[in-house]
């Protein structure tokens, strides 16, 4: 019996949900794909599928199984990659995920510098202000902004950046300026709906951190709008200063309340154990962590 050819047909069958569809993928007949799937039953003593004519579901032992064989083809498809292409020549897709308004910002450049130095690598990016599953969406990295959350992910730092409460000349001229966060409570405040769904902001004081409420008409999910409306006079915005900064630059907009300000936010690159990094993924890393060296936002 060939135990991993039988494998590779169960968890193809596995994710497709079709006999005919996983003899497409392998390029099979349909009759061999049944004939590795009864193999594989039959060397386990275990039923793996059940099927019926419109239906085909994996058993209790067919989901642990197929978890199991999961992983192991991806570590086997890892070391293959690593003896066949060492980490000087990586090759193959990486699919990550970054927040929509670095993402656009910055990651492009970043990831074509990547690209041609090495040819046969090929970089597939979503951007969205969303926090995928990167396990069950498929992605090999993930770029986020602030504290890691998910406690099973491996966080590589890249850059920081400050965030910083910032309104127009005009907005403080017409409504003035607030010299503490219990001030916000007067000001139409221009919310990010990631952070506490637009109704607080953090700050700290004395080494303490603490979450001040505010209000205002606009909430929206992209940092950039919300740039915008402030740089129009609209409100009072918290936002990083790799959205915010060029503004500020520019006098357009102008930082407050810095006695309050939280420590920078970590920018990170995240990914699943390290068991599981292909050569070319830890390469992007690499190559990530270099390109932002002394990125301040």
């Amino acid at each position: 019996m060939d135990k991993l050819s039988n494998m590779i047909a169960f968890v193809t069958v596995a994710e497709t949900g079709s006999f005919a569809e996983t003899a497409s993928r392998l390029n099979l007949a349909n009759s061999v794909i049944s004939k590795r799937i009864k193999d594989l039953e039959d060397h386990l003593g275990t039923q793996l599928l059940q099927r019926t004519t419109r239906h085909l579901n994996l058993t209790e032992a067919g989901y642990v199984y197929v978890e199991h064989a999961r992983k192991f083809l991806d570590e086997l498809a890892e070391v293959e990659e690593n003896l066949r292409y060492s980490n000087d020549h990586p090759v193959g897709e990486i699919k990550i995920s970054a927040p929509l308004s670095f993402g656009n910002k910055f990651l492009g450049p970043a990831v074509s510098s990547f690209l041609d130095k090495y040819p046969d690598v090929t970089v597939k990016l979503i951007v969205n202000d969303r926090t995928v599953d990167i396990a069950e969406e498929g992605f090999d990295l993930a770029i986020r902004v602030g504290p890691l959350k998910d406690q099973n992910l491996i966080a590589r730092k890249l850059a920081q950046s400050r965030r910083v409460v910032v309104a127009s000349p005009e907005y403080l001229r017409k409504f003035g300026r607030p010299e503490t966060p219990q001030d916000l409570g007067k000001h139409n405040c221009l919310s990010y709906s990631g952070l506490a769904e637009g109704k607080s902001w953090p700050f700290r004081k004395d080494g303490r951190e603490f979450w001040q409420p505010v209000g205002g008409r606009f909430i929206a999910d992209s940092g950039t709008l919300l740039c915008e409306a402030a740089v129009r006079g609209c409100g009072i915005a918290i936002l990083p200063t790799f959205i915010a900064g060029p503004h500020i630059v520019n006098g357009e907009l102008e930082i407050l309340l810095e006695d309050f300000e939280q420590e920078p936010l970590a920018i990170q690159a995240v990914y699943q154990h390290k068991r599981h990094l292909s050569a070319k993924t830890r390469k992007l890393i690499e190559h990530l962590a270099e390109y932002f060296k002394g990125f301040g936002g």
